[in-house]
């Protein structure tokens, strides 16, 4: 028998999905969409130096005291990384072998846990039919409001005309309309073993690709003028965000991040990009292809001073950390005199663990003081999300 607790929370969940669309379906029915969990990788050679490359980033971050740095102070990525001890556990064996086909597949384990997928959400998607269908709805929901903030989809009007008809759009054929906007193809690199993704028969889509095309195209808008401007992204998730700014010309990034995440960024930058274009942390930028992708753990910020990034990005991200973490990392984009924060996070200030709640960016950012905010806006592809840029210096 089902607690009353239990359906009280179902309930208000199902009642959430439908918030969390930006497109309303409307008393029809939801439109049918073509979806599949991306089918086991098998490991190659590739995959398992791609491996021994991650993993000797990984020891020398560790050796440098990196991982206990970034778990010394409690937030809500403490509470993460307690729920990936098996991923914690291949990374301490160091077996190349072992750790290749785990990346593979790594949306189907807790790597991927508050990253992409990870282990609980693929059991769920296993085992509810219902739950599948919302994650793919989620997913051409994001094309669709990517269409919109490119311009090449109309924004319906509750007000008057047509309304409840963008989200029955083709997928494929959106897909094409935002490549010929933007000005590449925009096919997901193939190498997401185990994620659940919508097939526009144009490529394969999980709902944080579309989402990480739309930043990397935020970003190459406000630095179009500069001359081959330097990113940073602190909290640089699966690697996303950097793989499509990449590709959209923005060729000097750099991500700082905890060191086990490090490994998941890697893997995916390795996979979707020529090998050298990416700088694993001790690594020699010597000999490859310009600065590329460098992926630093987060105590090697101290590195960086000599650097003056154009802009430095955080996404999702801040509102995780520990307060005085954030307060850290705002005080030294400040002193480092960088030029632009972008910050993309939610505001709501949710509890979690005892006596936590989130962080509020913009409250972090006047308490250190320094910074001028430029523009605010809302994140087009994600309800309840504000895009920030502030200049910095008095």
């Amino acid at each position: 028998m089902v607690s009353p607790r239990t359906a009280v929370s179902r309930l208000i969940e199902r009642r959430r999905r439908t918030y969390v669309l930006q497109h309303r379906v409307g008393s029809r029915r939801a439109p049918t969409t073509t979806h599949l969990v991306v089918p086991e990788k098998e490991a190659t050679d590739e995959d398992v130096a791609i491996a021994q490359r991650l993993l000797n980033a990984f020891r020398a971050a560790k050796e440098s005291g990196g991982e206990a740095a970034g778990m010394e102070r409690v937030d809500l990525w403490t509470a993460i990384y307690q729920e990936q001890g098996r991923f914690a556990s291949i990374l301490d064996r160091g077996d190349p072998a072992e750790l290749a086909p785990y990346l593979c597949n790594a949306s189907r384990y807790d790597a991927t846990h508050g990253i992409v997928q990870g282990d609980k959400e693929y059991e769920r998607i296993r085992r509810d039919a219902s739950y599948r269908r919302y994650v793919a709805l989620m997913a051409r929901d994001k094309i669709v409001s990517l269409a919109e903030a490119l311009g090449v989809l109309a924004i319906e009007n509750p007000e008057q005309g047509a309304f409840g008809e963008s989200i029955r759009r083709d997928p494929g054929e959106l897909v094409d309309q935002i490549a010929d906007r933007i000005g590449i193809d925009i096919t997901p690199p193939d190498i997401d073993g185990g994620l659940l993704k919508l097939d526009t028969g144009r490529g394969l889509f999980g709902e944080r690709d579309a989402n990480a095309i739309y930043t990397a195209h935020l970003l190459a808008s406000f630095l179009n003028a500069q001359a081959r401007p330097d990113v940073c992204e602190i909290g640089g998730g699966s690697g996303r965000v950097a793989y499509w700014s990449n590709r959209l010309g923005l060729t000097s990034y750099t991500i700082v991040d905890l060191p086990h995440v490090n490994v998941v960024q890697g893997y995916y930058l390795l996979k979707a990009l020529p090998a050298d274009r990416v700088t694993l942390f001790a690594e020699s930028a010597e000999g490859r292809a310009g600065k590329g992708i460098r992926i630093l753990p987060n105590h090697a910020i101290s590195s960086l001073d000599g650097d003056h990034f154009d802009l430095v990005l955080n996404q999702d991200s801040f509102p995780e950390m520990n307060a005085a973490t954030v307060v850290d990392y705002l005080s030294w984009i400040k002193t480092s005199r960088h030029r632009q924060l972008m910050s993309i996070n939610h505001e709501s200030r949710p509890p979690y663990g005892h006596r936590l709640v989130h962080v509020s960016v913009p409250e972090a950012v006047a308490s250190v003081g320094g910074f001028n905010l430029c523009q605010r806006f809302p994140f087009w592809l994600r309800k309840g999300y504000a895009v920030e840029l502030y200049s910095v210096g008095a």
